[in-house]
């Protein structure tokens, strides 16, 4: 992975996403980025993103279950669930017709790399739906450590999201690859 290309994908991703709070998040990603390579979770700063702690989540990829486990998720995000997220896995959070899209879109955040900007319905149970923007970024492996995801999702009113959306039952997806291709 060059730098070149972590600049272009980057450029791209900031570029497409809308919200100025994900921005912001995405651009704490990219300041804690190592000269070689994605940051680590403990590159994280909480105090250089702490207004929009609610909103953000992560998650740590577990290979041999082929599965992500919750690690941390803000107020925002823990208060459209009624299970727990931290130590959750993925699979026991997304209703059975959503977790495979779900596990497919971390996995390929984490093993390409690649940035994820997905809006409209981004969250969906079969009581409710979430409509707004999201953000995915993938965080290396270290030490103990597995890899993972650092997202953020901002929800927007039903009403808001009408207004806007080209497909208001679906998520749009958008991908910026980390691979230079």
């Amino acid at each position: 992975m060059s730098q070149f290309a972590v600049d272009r994908a980057f450029a791209g991703f900031m570029n497409a996403i809308s919200s100025p709070a994900l921005k912001e998040i995405a651009q704490h990603w990219r300041d804690i980025c190592q000269a070689d390579g994605l940051p680590s979770w403990k590159d994280i700063r909480p105090a250089a993103i702490k207004k929009h702690l609610p909103i953000i989540w992560c998650y740590d990829y577990d290979p041999v279950q082929d599965d992500f486990i919750g690690r941390l998720a803000g107020i925002g995000i823990t208060g459209v669930s009624a299970k727990p997220f931290k130590g959750t896995r993925l699979s026991d959070l997304r209703p059975a017709d959503i977790y495979p899209r779900s596990l497919m879109r971390a996995k390929r955040v984490v093993q390409e790399p690649a940035f994820y900007r997905g809006h409209g319905v981004v969250y969906k149970t079969a009581d409710q739906r979430g409509f707004g923007e999201r953000i995915v970024m993938p965080l290396r492996a270290e030490g103990q450590v597995p890899a993972g995801i650092f997202g953020a999702s901002e929800y927007k009113s039903r009403s808001e999201w009408f207004r806007v959306a080209t497909d208001p039952n679906a998520e749009e997806e958008e991908w910026f690859s980390l691979r230079g291709t």
